[in-house]
């Protein structure tokens, strides 16, 4: 059985410098500093959130200049699964629910996906934005239906800002028509795309 180690195991071609390797931490790459200065280029890091369990980024080393732009993140990938009794009751006709992985500073938004959506129902209409609470509908375009259950559900281009600044969190707002203490049931896997 294999296994990603926290402390990468190194060894030397002999010809090339080391072999690049794949591991895992907690830390943002620190390309100045040990292990990750030593390893090889084509090494792949993924760093964990301790508190939630996730992969929250996936970065190859590209070139060994000893600098933390050494290591580029790529294409990422935010996704969780969120059920009906994890959003908050607006009071009104929203529930909202926060991911627990934010988009970081300098990324590039790309898309928002939905898949195995189970349809919110009890009221008789249920519809998601996708937002970074201060711009509600910032990672989607339009109020799509998550009112039946459907296989997938591609929420559009994002509709605001796509580079950022800063660190966002982001927040899903589903609207009910009359009340969302109507809504008895749903779940949906969220996926939002972006550059880093």
């Amino acid at each position: 059985m294999s296994f990603i180690p926290f402390e990468p195991q190194m060894a030397q071609s002999g010809i090339n410098g080391p072999y690049p390797v794949l591991f895992a931490g907690f830390n943002a790459p620190d390309g100045d500093a040990l292990p990750f200065a030593a390893l090889g280029i084509g090494s792949i890091y993924q760093q964990l959130d301790r508190t939630n369990g996730l992969v929250t980024r996936t970065y190859t080393k590209l070139k060994a200049n000893g600098h933390d732009n050494d290591w580029v993140g790529g294409l990422q990938c935010i996704t969780e699964t969120v059920a009906r009794s994890a959003f908050t009751d607006g009071g009104s006709t929203s529930g909202t629910y926060n991911l627990k992985t934010q988009i970081p500073a300098n990324a590039w938004a790309l898309q928002t996906v939905l898949t195995d959506v189970t349809g919110f129902t009890g009221d008789t209409s249920a519809v998601i934005i996708v937002g970074d609470g201060t711009d509600t509908d910032r990672y989607n375009t339009g109020t799509p239906s998550v009112f039946t259950t459907v296989q997938a559900i591609d929420l559009g281009v994002p509709s605001g800002t796509k580079i950022h600044t800063t660190a966002k969190t982001v927040t899903i707002t589903i609207t009910s028509a009359a009340d969302f203490t109507n809504v008895a049931a749903g779940s949906l896997t969220i996926r939002l795309y972006y550059l880093v």
